[in-house]
C-alpha cells in the first residue's frame, strides 16, 4: 500500500486523484489532504478519507474546519499556514506526494517534498515552465521521482523506455534511438476562427467554450495556445529535448494525446479518452498501470483522424514560447509566464482585448532581461517583478497603445 499526500485536493486534479484512489482502495491510504480555502469540500474530504493531517492555506479557514469535524469520530490533526504545509510535504511515512496547487503557490511546498526524496506526481506544468533545471537537478540531487500528470507529458512519459523514464531531465534521445516527441493539441476554440477577427474576441467569446470545470485562466491559454506553448517549454525540461526534438501538431479531434517518433521510422501513439483520470491512474501507482474508472476507447467509432501544422502567425504566443524555449537565458521562460499572468487577468476584466494578451507579452519579453536564476529565491522575485511590472505597463506606458 502506498501513503499519499495530496498538495491541492479540493481543485480539479485532486478531486480526480481521490476519485481514482476510491477505484483502487486496496492500493493507498491518504495520509495528508491540503486545500487553500474550500472548508466545505475539505469537510467532506477528511469524513470520507480519515487522513492524518489536513491542512488549510488560513488560520481562519481551518478553525472552521476543525468545527465542521468537531461533531464527528474523524481524528484528523488540522494545521494551517505554508510552512506547516511545507512539513506535510516532506513526512517520513509517506510515498508519494501530489502537487495539484496551481502557479506558484506550491513551489516551496513540491521543493520540499523533492528534497524529502518523495515520488512527486507534478500536475502543475508552471512550475517546471520557470524552475525546470533547478526541480530536475534537486530530483536527482535528492533521489526524488517526477512523475509528470500532464496530459501530454505523461504520454510520452509511458511511451518512453524505462531507464529514460529512471532518468526524467536526463536522458539522452540518441541513446534510446528516439528521434523526437510530438505534442499534440485540438487548435483551441478558435482553430477555425480567421485571424482577422481575432480582435474582435471577448471574454464571453471564449467562455461559451469551457464545457467542463476549467477555470478562466486555462480557457484563455487554450484559445491563445499559450498552453501548449508552456507545454513545449515543460517538455524540454522533463525530457532533456534539444532543438529540432520536440514537433507540435494540431489534433482537432484529440483522441491521440502524443506521440514518439523513433530512429527507425516509427511513431508510436498514446491513445485515449482525454480524461485527466487516466493520466493519473498510469502515474499514481508507477511503473504499474492500474483502473481509472473510466470507460476505453472504442476505435470502431474513430471516423477521423486529423493531424494539422500549427499557425505560427495566428497564434503569435504559441511562437513566442518556442522561440523563449531555446534561449540561453532560462529567465526569459520566467518573464513570459509572467507577463502572460497579468494580460490573462487584464482580459478577463476587460480591460485588454484578445489579440493585446500577445501583444503584452511580446512588449514585456522585449523590454526585460535579468540574470539566469540560481536558486528559488531568484525565480520568485524575478516572477515577483515581472508581474509588477507589467501591471505598471498596462497603467500607464501602453494604455493608449493598447485595445
Amino acid at each position: 500500500m502506498k501513503y499519499l499526500t495530496i498538495l491541492g485536493s479540493t481543485g480539479y486534479i485532486g478531486r480526480n486523484v481521490l476519485s481514482v484512489v476510491l477505484t483502487n482502495p486496496e492500493l493507498f491510504k491518504i495520509k495528508v489532504l491540503v486545500s487553500h480555502s474550500n472548508v466545505e469540500l475539505m469537510t467532506k474530504q477528511c469524513i470520507l478519507f480519515n487522513p492524518d493531517y489536513a491542512a488549510m492555506l488560513s488560520k481562519n479557514a481551518a478553525e472552521k474546519l476543525k468545527n465542521n469535524l468537531s461533531n464527528t469520530e474523524i481524528k484528523t490533526q488540522i494545521l494551517f499556514g505554508e510552512q506547516k504545509i511545507e512539513q506535510l510535504a516532506s513526512l517520513d511515512d509517506v510515498d508519494q506526494v501530489i502537487a495539484a496547487i496551481n502557479g506558484t503557490a506550491g513551489f516551496l511546498s513540491v521543493l520540499s517534498a523533492i528534497r524529502a526524496g518523495k515520488n512527486v506526481l507534478l500536475a502543475n506544468t508552471e512550475l517546471i515552465v520557470i524552475s525546470g533545471n533547478i526541480l530536475m537537478y534537486e530530483a536527482k540531487k535528492f533521489q526524488a521521482k517526477i512523475l509528470p500528470l500532464n496530459k501530454n507529458h505523461s504520454s510520452v512519459f509511458q511511451m518512453m523506455p524505462i531507464n529514460i523514464q529512471k532518468q526524467l531531465g536526463f536522458c539522452d534521445f540518441n541513446q534510446n534511438n528516439i528521434q523526437k516527441i510530438i505534442l499534440t493539441n485540438s487548435g483551441g476554440p478558435f482553430l477555425h476562427t480567421p485571424k482577422k477577427k481575432f480582435k474582435y474576441i471577448s471574454i464571453k467569446d471564449v467562455c461559451k467554450y469551457n464545457h467542463s470545470d476549467m477555470k478562466k485562466k486555462s480557457i484563455i491559454n487554450s484559445a491563445t495556445m499559450m498552453n501548449l506553448g508552456l507545454e513545449y517549454i515543460a517538455s524540454k525540461y522533463l525530457f532533456n529535448a534539444k532543438k529540432n526534438q520536440i514537433e507540435i501538431v494540431i489534433h482537432p479531434e484529440s483522441k491521440i494525446n502524443a506521440m514518439v517518433k523513433f530512429k527507425d521510422s516509427s511513431i508510436s501513439t498514446q491513445l485515449s479518452i482525454s480524461d485527466i483520470r487516466v493520466f493519473i491512474a498510469s502515474m499514481i501507482n508507477w511503473p504499474i498501470k492500474i483502473n481509472s474508472g473510466v470507460k476505453q476507447i472504442n476505435l470502431h467509432e474513430l471516423k477521423f483522424l486529423t493531424f494539422l501544422k500549427p499557425d505560427f502567425i495566428k497564434y503569435s504566443c504559441l511562437k513566442l514560447a518556442i522561440e523563449v524555449c531555446y534561449t540561453k537565458n532560462i529567465s526569459s521562460s520566467i518573464i513570459l509566464y509572467a507577463a502572460n499572468e497579468i494580460a490573462i487577468k487584464s482580459f478577463i476584466k476587460e480591460e485588454i482585448s484578445f489579440n493585446d494578451i500577445s501583444f503584452l507579452n511580446h512588449t514585456i519579453m522585449n523590454t526585460l532581461s535579468f540574470n539566469n536564476p540560481k536558486s528559488i529565491h531568484d525565480i520568485l522575485w524575478i516572477d515577483n517583478y515581472v508581474r509588477k511590472y507589467t501591471k505598471y505597463i498596462l497603467k500607464n506606458k501602453f494604455r493608449n497603445t493598447l485595445i
